[in-house]
């Protein structure tokens, strides 16, 4: 059945064209990847200067769609906004009188997607699909959009996904769907406009430059809190990995303690250097937040007073009530979980070191003690020579009974001397250390 005329769908497409710390090199290779989406052979004319909107085709500004089905029609249209390509393509039936089955629209998507040869966007894409209804249409707009909308999902929820996402164009009624859960990846974008003639139409299509603008704001404010939850993600893996770490310190401080804790420090620097990620994207955030309200009331000023776009203010009002605030919020906990951790390692740290103060101590004392009485018993004995003298200043028994005996004499008396005078050197370097204490 005969149901739209004119089908059309333009899709914007949105890559990376820099990121901070990024070389020369990966640039190159995103502006490389983004020129592919076009047709071969064709040369985009860039420039380093920062601006809201270049056009990267200056010349003829468009280049024509490139397919094999003459009955389609269309063009390239690819831009620069600041730090991100923006591109344009649009495609259409090349009849402006004869209504065609609204499977047409799955034809134009299958050719756009054929040209792109799979390569996907790496900030975000919207899907426009636009038409007009013929005159005694049995099909409301409504029907059609739901229609259209199974071209993209095959157990599409066309009333969940809507969230009464509604309005009016050019006196023809819009329609905007969406599924964004990042933690599955799933970023899907759909506007449909179904107008009441080519004439809404025509001039609808002066906005295109202006929705190529809008969607790439929201894209951006999505892509950045995106990454926002990958980065709290990274984060938190750092503070479990420290938290496991700490727990074998504390198991046993003993070994290889200093490893461990430098361990411990390599994990909290990685943790250091990504928390500030997580701000700078609640920066990104706000920057296109104030560009995606002041494009739609740009958007806004160039419609019908009849016309009434009010619910794409939803997304903005989601953005800074949800997007926005839970980023603020994992950057303040995140922020204090940092604190608690390098009290934590500095308590460790200490202890370690304390407990390394006191081996150090125990072993200079064990040198102090060897050394004196050594040092002492080379002066006073020599061979064993020396053992007899010694029975004659101190009269015992158990030392004469020692001297007798040759092991005793050669051995045993050197040891027992060494273990006497050294202790007597611990106790006089004791006294020492007190009498330097008080000065």
């Amino acid at each position: 059945m005969s149901d739209i005329i004119y089908p059309t769908i333009d899709l914007f497409v949105y890559d990376l064209q820099s990121s901070l710390n990024a070389t020369e090199e990966e640039n190159h290779e995103r502006k490389v990847y983004f020129q592919s989406k076009l047709p071969e052979n064709t040369q985009l004319v860039d420039s380093d200067i920062e601006i809201e909107c270049l056009e990267l085709l200056p010349n003829q500004k468009i280049a024509d769609f490139t397919n094999k089905n003459k009955n389609l029609e269309g063009y390239y249209y690819p831009v620069r906004f600041n730090d991100t390509y923006g591109l344009q393509i649009d495609c259409s039936i090349n009849n402006l009188t004869e209504p065609q089955p609204v499977d047409s629209f799955a034809i134009i998507k299958a050719e756009i997607e054929a040209t792109l040869q799979e390569k996907s966007a790496t900030i975000g894409q919207t899907w426009m699909l636009s038409g007009c209804l013929p005159e005694n249409s049995q099909k409301s707009s409504q029907e059609i959009a739901k229609f259209c909308y199974t071209l993209f999902l095959e157990n599409a929820n066309f009333e969940q996904d809507l969230q009464e996402r509604q309005g009016y164009l050019f006196e023809g009624e819009i329609f905007e769907l969406s599924q964004y859960k990042p933690s599955q990846d799933i970023n899907l974008h759909i506007i449909i406009v179904i107008y009441p003639n080519l004439q809404s139409m025509e001039k609808a299509a002066n906005l295109y430059s202006d929705w190529l603008g809008l969607f790439s704001y929201k894209h951006k404010i999505l892509f950045a809190y995106t990454q926002s939850r990958l980065i709290k993600k990274n984060l938190v893996k750092y503070y479990k990995k420290i938290e496991e770490n700490k727990k074998n310190i504390d198991k046993n401080k003993k070994l290889n303690a200093d490893k461990k804790i430098e361990a411990v420090e390599d994990i909290l620097e990685n943790y250091t250097i990504n928390l500030p990620k997580l701000n700078f994207q609640k920066q990104i955030l706000d920057i296109n937040l104030i560009n995606y309200k002041t494009r739609l009331e740009i958007i806004k000023n160039k419609t019908l007073e009849s016309d009434n776009l009010e619910f794409l203010n939803k997304f903005s009002n989601l953005s800074e009530e949800k997007y926005r605030v839970q980023i603020e919020k994992d950057y303040e906990n995140m922020e204090l979980a940092l604190r608690l951790l390098e009290s934590n390692i500095n308590i460790i740290r200490s202890q370690i070191e304390a407990e390394k103060s006191k081996r150090d101590r125990n072993f200079q004392n064990l040198v102090t003690l060897v050394g004196t009485g050594t040092a002492i018993m080379a002066l006073i004995d020599d061979e064993g020579k020396k053992c007899q003298a010694i029975t004659e200043v101190v009269p015992s028994t158990f030392i004469k009974q020692v001297c007798d005996n040759s092991f005793g004499k050669i051995i045993a008396f050197p040891i027992i001397t060494i273990l006497i005078l050294g202790s007597i050197g611990l106790l006089m370097k004791a006294i020492l250390a007190k009498i330097e204490l008080r000065r």
